[in-house]
């Protein structure tokens, strides 16, 4: 019985489509980076998110020093200094590692490279892939690594 012969849409629509046509180190390596750069996108949005909510907590209890003596919350004014060193402290570690701009860059980065699979799914040969994942790949180290 002779095998049947596959048309592009077959191939297109089986499992791993055109981009197991790669190289299995390339596609290997474009997944690897995908998962890295999810995985840091991730990271830096928790990071963001929870620094400006400690930021905005810690500064208010440290503003509010005088005005929460003698009532409720007048167990806070104990921590007041502790709670101004992590702000100042808090407040430098976000200046220096700059989690939104990283957050933002690896999700542009992350987005770039998935539309680069699809395009290597899409039947974009082996060289333009491995060209445009290289500059990519560049690209993302000269905005988020720093």
């Amino acid at each position: 019985m002779a095998e049947a012969e596959q048309t592009p849409e077959s191939v297109a629509t089986e499992p791993g489509g055109e981009i197991a046509r790669l190289p299995r180190v390339l596609r290997e390596e474009m997944e690897r980076e995908r998962r890295r750069w999810r995985i840091a996108t991730l990271n830096y949005g928790v990071t963001y998110y929870l620094s400006r909510i400690l930021l905005i907590a810690a500064t208010a209890v440290v503003a509010a020093d005088q005005n929460l003596n003698g009532g409720h919350g007048s167990w806070l004014t104990e921590w007041v200094p502790a709670l101004a060193l992590g702000v100042a402290v808090l407040t430098a570690f976000d200046t220096w590692l700059k989690p939104q701009q990283k957050w933002r860059g690896f999700m542009e980065s992350r987005d770039a490279l998935a539309d680069l699979l699809i395009q290597a799914e899409d039947g974009m040969s082996t060289e333009q892939v491995r060209t445009k994942f290289l500059k990519l790949r560049q690209q993302h180290r000269e905005r988020n690594i720093f």
